[in-house]
Formats: C-alpha cells, sequence, structure tokens
C-alpha cells in the first residue's frame, strides 16, 4: 500500500503566513486608494481657489463676474459679468452643474472666462470634472442658511463626503465651511459636497 503525503505544519503555516501578507498588501492599496480620493477631492478644490484668486489678482473681477472681458478679449457682450463682486446664478441657492455655451449665468461664465484667460483648458462654459468623473459648480447662493460663494462638487460618494469633511473640517454635514447636500448617516450613493470660498 503506498501512502499519500500531505503538508506539515510548518508548512500550512507558511502558507497561511503568505495568504496573510498578501492580504495585507491588499487591505493597504485599498486604504492608500482611499486616501489619494480623499485627497483629490480637496486637491481640486485648492487648485480652484488658486486659480480663482489668480484672475483675480490679474483683473481685478472674480472670473464670471468680470464686466471687461469683451474689452479684454474682443468677444461679444454678452461673454461679460456684471462686475458687483459676486458669481451670481440663475437661481440663488441651486448651482448649475450643467453648464452649457447657451447658459448665460455668471455662474457659467466663469468657467469661460478662466478658459479665456488660459486659466483652465478647453474651451466655453462647460463644467469641469472632478476626481469621480461629476461636474464642478461655483456661484454665490444661500446653502443651508449661509450666503457665499459656494463650489460644489456633484456625485461624490456619501462615505468619501464625510471623510473629506472629517479629514479637513468638523465632520458634520450641515456646519463648518465644507457642508454636504446629504446627512453622512447613509454611505449609500452620492452627494454634492459644498466648499466654502470667499
Amino acid at each position: 500500500m503506498s501512502r499519500s503525503k500531505g503538508f506539515t505544519l510548518i508548512e500550512l503555516a507558511i502558507v497561511l503566513i503568505i495568504i496573510g501578507i498578501l492580504l495585507g498588501f491588499i487591505l493597504k492599496g485599498q486604504e492608500l486608494i482611499r486616501n489619494a480620493q480623499i485627497k483629490g477631492v480637496h486637491r481640486t478644490y485648492l487648485e480652484l481657489v488658486a486659480v480663482f484668486y489668480s484672475y483675480y489678482d490679474r483683473y481685478g473681477k472674480l472670473p464670471g463676474d468680470d464686466d471687461k472681458v469683451s474689452q479684454r478679449w474682443g468677444v461679444d457682450t454678452l461673454f461679460n459679468g456684471d462686475g458687483d463682486g459676486k458669481i451670481e446664478t440663475a437661481n440663488l441657492g441651486i448651482l448649475d452643474f450643467k453648464c452649457t455655451d447657451a447658459t448665460n449665468t455668471e455662474e457659467c461664465k466663469v468657467w469661460q472666462h478662466l478658459r479665456l484667460g488660459e486659466f483652465i483648458a478647453g474651451i466655453g462654459r462647460e463644467n469641469p470634472t472632478h476626481t469621480f468623473g461629476g461636474p464642478i459648480a461655483v456661484g454665490y447662493i444661500t446653502f443651508q442658511g449661509l450666503t457665499y460663494h459656494w463650489i460644489g462638487f456633484q456625485g461624490i460618494p456619501t462615505d468619501i463626503a464625510r471623510d473629506v469633511d472629517l479629514k479637513y473640517d468638523d465632520g458634520l454635514f450641515n456646519s463648518g465651511w465644507i457642508r454636504s447636500e446629504n446627512d453622512y448617516t447613509s454611505t449609500e450613493g452620492t452627494t454634492t459636497l459644498y466648499f466654502k470660498f470667499k
């Protein structure tokens, strides 16, 4: 009779250690990806603020609100804002996340002004997108009782929005300078994340 040979305890222990190490790498990799996503959203906000202030520093007006665009770049006067210091929206309290060249509000002109000044790439008034592919909008709105300039990121996973708020603000969806359209209690789905600006 032939005897079949199985794994020894030492061999099994080595296999389990290798599996444990591999699982550790996988989990650490997921954590690194998540941290990169959180930082990516916040970094995009900081980059936009830098762009807005660079435009303001160069031209003395906020993009979108600039009333000298037609003189500066020889375009139609419809490209001008009204120069009152506010990037106004069509509906105070709601940002337009679907800007087109036909949308004639300052919140959509902001992207056109930044592109004419070569601060961001592209042409026209279409919204840029963030890390998760959703549109970004900016405007002077009343959000959760606070009237201010807000930069909105639509389509952020709710759990990522919560973690961005926890890392960079107070972690509460309806207070601080980072706020969310939805409560963070549900980690399912997406939300619009708002950052206070100027």
